[in-house]
């Protein structure tokens, strides 16, 4: 009895989140993009096939998924680079793996407070990701005109956000997503990504439910 009110609660978040569109955040956001990826076999992408400070470097395709990396804002919050993004296990609780972090200089480690991009070769009807930091932490959503779509400040340390576009009309997808961050203490706190996934289906509002669900039985499953 205990599991199916549990359910029935993350359905209806979900679907709340999901039947608006835009800009979501939170865990039923992501069971939601994680019930779509394995349902579609879209991309995800977890950052552990590559080793720890890795460099992934500006203009290549390093994981041949049509996606590429750049760190392009430094401390001071003045565009820079392009400079390369690292792949990173510096990010403490070390149970999340490996994560990318944007880097200051050639050959340099990663640092928290640069800000770095991910870009798309072709336009995503859905692209969201697992941001981990703090509170400062800015995710900012691009078209492929370069045209804002959605902007969100964390408000947990660790948040899954994503942007889902309500149109089949591709000038509302996703084609650059830029993380920044507000300053703390007079430094920008940018902070590390993980758990990329992005694709080009959307869910009608009736597979909502059933997609959250799916998503929820999966983590019950691995707890």
């Amino acid at each position: 009895m205990k599991l199916i009110n549990v359910i029935s609660c993350a359905c209806i978040t979900a679907a709340s989140a999901t039947t608006n569109a835009g800009l979501v955040y939170g865990q039923a956001a992501h069971d939601q993009f994680q019930a779509l990826q394995l349902q579609h076999n879209e991309g995800f992408n977890d950052f552990e096939s590559l080793a720890a400070q890795t460099n992934l470097l500006p203009g290549t395709d390093p994981f041949g998924d049509g996606t590429h990396f750049a760190s392009v804002i430094n401390t001071s919050g003045f565009p820079f680079g392009p400079e390369h993004v690292e792949v990173s296990n510096a990010y403490a609780p070390t149970t999340y793996g490996n994560s990318i972090v944007g880097s200051p200089f050639q050959f340099g480690s990663d640092d928290g407070r640069v800000g770095y991009e991910i870009t798309f070769d072709t336009a995503q009807r859905r692209a969201g990701l697992l941001r981990l930091w703090n509170t400062s932490s800015l995710t900012s959503f691009y078209n492929a005109a370069g045209d804002l779509l959605a902007t969100h400040q964390n408000t947990a340390n660790q948040e899954f956000v994503g942007y889902m576009a309500d149109s089949s009309d591709s000038s509302t997808w996703v084609a650059r997503i830029l993380m920044d961050g507000a300053l703390l203490d007079n430094t920008r706190q940018v902070g590390h990504s993980d758990d990329l996934y992005f694709g080009r289906v959307i869910p009608t509002p009736g597979t909502v439910t059933l997609l959250a669900i799916a998503g929820f039985v999966m983590n019950t499953r691995r707890r």
